[in-house]
């Protein structure tokens, strides 16, 4: 369990700033430097851009500090009991300068954090815990994606995430991945590669998957004729629509109907 000591979310030290912990805090420490910061890194200090995160291992020393205007960062103290080898089956290393390509997915979560923090309820350590676990897990792919992956591949991520949401939410209905590819002008192969590596399912996948759920939906909701229905979802044979949709909900459109009805 991650038990949240203390935490900070965009907070502002106004003037020169300078931590000297030379046994640490008695807990762990994980920062978000908003501002570019020196931090003693192997016998030295040495100049951490803005957008870093660094973690500290409980009991390490903590020197950093900020010479001009003000210091802004993110902090948060906690413990883990038990703590059965946490961050490195995370692979997330120590009194490292981390970087990551795109903050907001993190610098979010710690923010929800922070509101969590301040809220009060019987479930409120739980609650805690495994929101923190969370913003580590998640910190971890973020952080090795950015390792392993180039820039231009990276710089795609966050529209390929917003492109699978519209997908899903079926606000956006491209007829085939050729159509999406051209939406984002790429190439089809590029677009099939990234979307597979970003998400482990194919493009192709994802469009049937959207257009079946909306369907089940129709099916739910309405009182189209399933005719009606295949073809407000795309498609032009009914026998191709019902065949995908026994696939992926393991029954005919028909029957799927049959056992909503009271």
């Amino acid at each position: 369990m991650i038990n949240i000591v203390d935490l900070g979310y965009q907070y502002v030290n106004v003037g020169e700033f300078d931590i000297q912990r030379p046994q640490g805090t008695g807990d762990y420490l994980f920062l978000y430097f908003r501002c570019p910061t020196e931090v003693w890194i192997d016998g030295d200090y040495q100049l951490v851009p803005e957008d870093t995160y660094f973690l500290y291992q409980k009991g390490a020393p903590q020197y950093y500090r900020h010479r001009e205007g003000n210091f802004i960062n993110d902090w948060i103290h906690f413990d883990i009991d038990p703590y059965n080898g946490f961050f490195e089956k995370l692979d997330i290393p120590f009194q490292t300068p981390m970087k990551l390509t795109y903050n907001k997915e993190i610098c979010d979560m710690i923010g929800d954090l922070q509101i969590e923090h301040f809220s009060f309820g019987k479930q409120h350590s739980q609650i805690m815990s495994q929101k923190a676990s969370a913003l580590f897990h998640k910190f971890s792919d973020l952080y090795h994606f950015a390792q392993t992956t180039n820039s231009r591949v990276i710089d795609y991520r966050r529209e390929f995430i917003e492109l699978r949401r519209d997908l899903q939410n079926y606000e956006y209905r491209p007829a085939n991945a050729e159509e999406v590819a051209e939406h984002l002008n790429i190439s089809v192969s590029y677009l099939q590669h990234l979307y597979k590596e970003f998400f482990d399912v194919s493009i192709h996948q994802d469009i049937i998957k959207a257009r079946i759920n909306h369907a089940s939906h129709l099916l739910n909701g309405t009182k189209y004729s399933i005719s009606e229905i295949a073809s407000l979802c795309g498609y032009d044979n009914l026998e191709h629509f019902s065949r995908q949709f026994k696939k992926l909900k393991g029954c005919s459109p028909r029957s799927y109907r049959n056992q909503l009805k009271p």
